[in-house]
């Protein structure tokens, strides 16, 4: 008789093991880009620029089909001849990176951890090589 009730019990254990572990959301993972257009372009440096606290970004038209993360630098101070303002620019380029977590795009600081997820955005794994 206790051999079958312990029997149960431990399939039972076993079983909501199973079902809580399936449950768990994946964690992000490093993706590029499948669709690039006008507007996941603009998806993207919006996104970018709020993560950044900037008014706008630039990034060129192929960023995150190749790879995952783009290194973002400032533009320099400039004066009205077009000269650098104090000679040159000490300020270390901020890093984001294209990440997917389940069917979901999103983009990563690196530096702050701070995400945003892209609704227009396409993404696939990145290759590992």
């Amino acid at each position: 008789m206790r051999k079958p009730l312990i029997g149960l019990i431990g399939m039972v254990l076993i079983t909501g093991c199973v079902a809580t572990a399936s449950e768990e959301p994946s964690l992000p993972q490093a993706a590029t880009l499948t669709n690039p257009s006008v507007q996941t372009h603009a998806e993207l440096q919006q996104a970018i620029a709020s993560l950044l606290g900037a008014s706008s970004v630039v990034i060129s038209d192929n960023a995150f089909t190749q790879y995952s993360q783009e290194v973002i630098e400032r533009a320099p101070h400039k004066d009205a001849n077009g000269l650098l303002i104090m000679g040159r620019s000490t300020d270390i380029p901020d890093a984001v990176q294209l990440l997917k977590q389940g069917d979901t795009c999103l983009l990563q600081h690196v530096q702050s951890g701070k995400t945003a997820t892209l609704s227009q955005v396409r993404c696939k794994l990145e290759d590992t090589q």
